[in-house]
């Protein structure tokens, strides 16, 4: 059989050299180009989704915060209905309701009248110091920065 390989091969080699040539031909794996390919791959790939995800979890850290906005903005609807002044409460200690404790957002009243806001400030991460507000009157939301997908500016 090797010497039909060799008279294939061009009939010039040994027996030894046909079973050097034939066992290199045999050899299976994934050449470096392919490995470093695939290695550019998923490189790009990741490039693409990482921004993503930070962008949606940082929506979804803004949907807490906003939920617990809201749940600031019915407690003081509630003190207020039964404040003989018609005021708001700026101590949130004073509202029957319990805000979480949280590692990013601060939370805060501003105001005591018409036109006081709740305001959620972002205490960590890459955001630190941008603010979503929820107008304690009407309702509306607003924040400091895009990111959040909310009215950009002032309630």
């Amino acid at each position: 059989m090797a010497k039909g390989i060799a008279k294939f091969l061009g009939g010039t080699c040994s027996a030894t050299e046909v079973e050097m040539k034939t066992s290199r031909s045999m050899v299976k794996g994934f050449t470096l180009l392919e490995l470093l390919m695939v290695v550019i791959i998923i490189a790009i790939l990741a490039s693409i989704a990482l921004p993503q995800y930070l962008r949606v979890s940082e929506r979804s850290r803004a949907s807490e915060a906003l939920t617990v906005l809201a749940a600031i903005r019915s407690g003081e609807m509630r003190y207020k209905a039964f404040d003989p002044a018609q005021k708001y409460v700026v101590a949130t200690a004073s509202l029957d309701v319990e805000i979480p404790v949280s590692t990013m957002w601060a939370y805060t009243v501003t105001g005591a009248g018409a036109g006081s806001n709740g305001v959620a400030t972002r205490s960590a991460g890459a955001y630190a110091g941008k603010t979503i507000s929820l107008d304690l009157d009407g309702g509306a939301s607003c924040s400091s920065d895009a990111v959040y997908g909310l009215v950009v500016g002032a309630c």
